[in-house]
């Protein structure tokens, strides 16, 4: 049994059917965007992984405590 999915797009007041190559470009634009969305999530992830990193070293080399830190930053 096979399936078929249908993508509906709303323009204004009319809600289409894309079919053929406006179906393609608009599967193929959707999976470029998700892509993007994971690595700036990913990049997001890093950024905050080293922020966390920099916090830690600078809270052991100064000997500071977490409240301490929290009224710096």
């Amino acid at each position: 049994m096979a399936t078929t999915n249908k993508i509906m797009v709303g323009i204004d007041d009319q809600v289409i059917e894309l079919t053929g190559a406006d179906k393609e470009a608009f599967l193929i634009d959707q999976k470029e965007r998700q892509a993007e969305a994971s690595l700036l999530e990913a990049e997001y992830k890093a950024k905050q992984d080293a922020r966390e990193s920099a916090i830690k070293k600078l809270a052991d080399i100064a000997g500071l405590t977490k409240e301490e830190l929290a009224s710096i930053l």
